[in-house]
């Protein structure tokens, strides 16, 4: 069963059933965390840690990373601004700098320092979605990669992301990975 095939299954289970043939405590929890909603402004604030996999098109990763992020609000202008730092296991460190204004009906205004400003984010069933072009090595203009981006809350402290990755229209990779707040 595919990914996306075991998490439908998942969403269209009655979440009782699932305490009851896992035996998990931690299932009610769960359960009662589906209203969670991720918030940018909220959950980059401070420090977060955490991993993902490159996947090529074809479903084999190709590259693991370790991914930092150390963020910060700045209240009189109603905004955060964020570095987030991909540690490849090939050696290759990749630093987004980031700055977004949340807005009153759940749209960001987000810019990237290579990606450039007039980035635009938003709620999309309690998830914060963006899509955006960002030029890699030479890779730019009509060519930069594209990468449309989702943001699950999981718990309070942890998300998921998860990257669509084409050129030109074409897959070409997807990032899957896991970010944990954590106290300094």
């Amino acid at each position: 069963m595919t990914y996306s095939a075991t998490m439908h299954a998942l969403d269209h289970q009655d979440p009782r059933d699932i305490r009851r043939r896992s035996g998990d405590a931690h299932a009610p929890r769960l359960a009662a965390n589906r209203e969670l909603s991720f918030r940018p402004e909220e959950f980059f604030v401070g420090r977060t840690v955490g991993g993902g996999a490159v996947r090529n098109p074809f479903g084999r990763i190709v590259r693991r990373c370790y991914i930092t992020t150390e963020g910060r609000s700045s209240a009189g202008l109603g905004s955060i601004q964020f570095q987030e730092t991909f540690a490849y296991d090939d050696g290759e460190l990749d630093v987004w700098r980031w700055a977004m204004t949340a807005g009153r009906d759940g749209h960001y205004v987000a810019a990237e320092e290579s990606a450039g400003s007039g980035i635009s984010g938003q709620h999309r069933d309690g998830d914060y979605v963006l899509e955006f072009r960002r030029p890699q090595g030479k890779a730019q203009g009509l060519i930069a990669p594209h990468f449309a981006t989702r943001f699950t809350l999981l718990a309070p402290d942890m998300a998921m992301k998860h990257v669509r990755i084409s050129v030109l229209g074409a897959p070409v990779a997807t990032l899957s990975a896991v970010h944990r707040r954590v106290d300094d």
